[in-house]
């Protein structure tokens, strides 16, 4: 297709789309509907006596849509009708598709969590959800479902991770009873399921339950998001391992703030120095892109809500300004939301190979802290054998105390990582010299525990 020939609609109601659409678009067989789609695409790249923009065709416009930043779909929605209608049907769905839903049972410091030790923590106090299928309307028969596209239901169905769920019930207690579900768990789990299914309106304003993973963005599914005040249909459903949820809203909401986050990161960027943040720019940033929103969600007419607004108005002040002498509940509930959520956010911003690096990184550190601690014991069993009163001896081997570092390597800081990296490097170049160092030790151990008189019973001849 070249701008410089004509576009032939078929005429007749029963014809399919061009080839050069149909692989892209599923807007029904309806010509008037294509003609809008070329012609308001079309007309929206005339060209102009100050431009010197190529004329694109409109197949390669559709393709370049897909490939289009999160928060930025939402400013090229406002191009043109065929931009907007393309996004709100094919390129939405195309984004659900991708789109992951995290769940998180609380943090490291809360009953019933606190009794957990660092493994099983990671184990389960994130459990992901991935798009399945839309569903369908249960009243649309069959010829009225295939003439409207994928992407015409109002539900999309998530379904949670298996792993998470034999992690659960080993950790929770299910397995020993020999139960299947979740809610053979112990007691003292039932209440975070229910925070998990939104079923705890007493929970702290503002408090992180889900979240939504689209490309490099995370962020919180809706603010906020309890009992009583979803701004759009959203159910879980443990038992079955489903989520059942409002796509079109969600979404849309997602971008929303995600385009609002971006807008106020430039704009402090170019407004603030390094010294005029709070915490850092992006979770300045983040943080009050949070609270703007939850200030939002609030009814100035409800008494709970008024009280709830004045507390807001006392967490810690952002971009510089001065803290007050304040300390709300709230904050504790911001802070834990904000953690999770950058943490997130930077293992989304990172590729596949840079993950597996970092946990392959963790592997390697656990690995040599290990045979550190092994060889640091056996040398201290040859200290005992050799000791002299007053004198001390130690092994020159220092390493990080690994009970001070985060068990998930993407929460590592730039300096951490780069320190345990160089440790790793030289433990990998010195690996040989400390195996041979542990058998010298190992088998002088041996040789030492053995009493000098230990041949004298025998009642031997020699």
């Amino acid at each position: 297709m070249t701008s410089k020939l004509p576009i032939i609609i078929p005429s007749s109601p029963t014809d399919t789309s061009p080839s050069y659409l149909a692989r892209h678009i599923n807007i029904g067989f309806n010509s008037d509907d294509v003609a809008a789609l070329i012609n308001s695409i079309d007309s929206s790249q005339k060209p102009s006596s100050t431009s010197s923009l190529a004329h694109l065709p409109a197949e390669l416009l559709l393709q370049i849509l897909e490939y289009v930043p999160v928060d930025y779909v939402l400013d090229w929605r406002l191009v043109c009708r065929g931009f907007r209608d393309a996004i709100d049907g094919r390129i939405l769905y195309h984004h659900l598709r991708r789109t992951e839903l995290i769940g998180y049972m609380g943090s490291r410091y809360l009953r019933p969590m606190e009794h957990l030790n660092d493994e099983q923590y990671e184990k389960i106090h994130l459990l992901r959800a991935r798009f399945r299928c839309i569903e369908k309307a249960e009243e649309e028969d069959m010829g009225t479902q295939q003439s409207k596209p994928v992407w015409s239901g109002t539900h999309a169905l998530f379904q949670i991770d298996e792993e998470w769920f034999r992690d659960f019930r080993q950790i929770g207690g299910a397995a020993a009873r020999g139960g299947d579900t979740t809610q053979d768990a112990d007691t003292r789990w039932l209440s975070t399921l229910d925070r998990l299914e939104l079923q705890r309106p007493e929970e702290g304003f503002g408090t992180l339950r889900w979240c939504i993973r689209l490309d490099y963005a995370v962020l919180d599914m809706d603010f906020p998001l309890e009992a009583g005040r979803n701004t759009f249909d959203v159910d879980v459903h443990l038992h079955s391992g489903r989520v059942r949820v409002a796509w079109r809203e969600m979404l849309f909401r997602f971008l929303k703030t995600e385009r609002s986050l971006r807008r106020l990161l430039e704009k402090a960027l170019h407004q603030k120095r390094n010294s005029d943040f709070s915490f850092t720019h992006t979770e300045d940033c983040l943080r009050a892109t949070r609270r703007q929103r939850l200030h939002s969600s609030l009814n100035p007419n409800d008494k709970v809500d008024r009280h709830i607004k004045w507390t807001l108005r006392l967490l810690h002040p952002l971009f510089g300004k001065p803290r007050h002498d304040h300390q709300m509940t709230l904050e504790d509930i911001e802070n834990d939301a904000t953690n999770l959520l950058l943490l997130l956010r930077r293992e989304a911003s990172m590729s596949i190979s840079q993950v597996a690096y970092l946990h392959q990184l963790s592997t390697d550190y656990q690995t040599m802290d290990k045979e550190l601690v092994e060889l640091d014991q056996a040398f201290g069993e040859f200290k005992t054998h050799m000791a002299m009163p007053g004198f001390q001896m130690s092994i020159l081997m220092p390493v990080m105390n690994p009970c001070q570092i985060a068990r998930n390597p993407i929460a590592w800081p730039d300096k951490l990582r780069a320190k345990i990296e160089g440790q790793v490097e030289r433990w990998k170049s010195q690996k040989k010299v400390v195996e041979q160092i542990a058998l010298l030790l190992e088998a002088s151990n041996v040789a030492m525990a053995v009493p000098d008189d230990s041949f004298d019973d025998l009642e031997s001849d020699f």
